[in-house]
């Protein structure tokens, strides 16, 4: 699968009831953090971290461990999340 120009893509490593473990092709720090960001303020979030192994070559990687709730729902939320925080600033300018 070729990647497109600024476009994320998504692997799933590995998942579980509690937990997910997935590459994030296409992004870095800048989105990861502020991902992190918002899953850690979820009280269903446990764990919410990624690690980037080489800044040029090596591909993002996000855990995230919940206390029950699906961890695929809890990224989704803190995306729409983070697109509600984007269009409010849009809204200020």
């Amino acid at each position: 699968m070729e990647k497109e120009s600024g476009k994320m893509e998504i692997k799933i490593v590995e998942v579980g009831e509690n937990k997910l473990k997935m590459i994030v092709r296409g992004e870095d720090h800048t989105f990861l953090n502020l991902l992190q960001h918002y899953l850690l303020e979820d009280e269903h979030v446990l764990i919410a971290k990624y690690n980037i192994p080489h800044p040029l070559t090596g591909e993002p990687e996000l855990v995230v461990k919940t206390n029950g709730k699906n961890p695929l729902e809890v990224i989704k939320e803190a995306n729409e999340k983070i697109i509600k925080a984007c269009n409010e600033l849009l809204q200020q300018l």
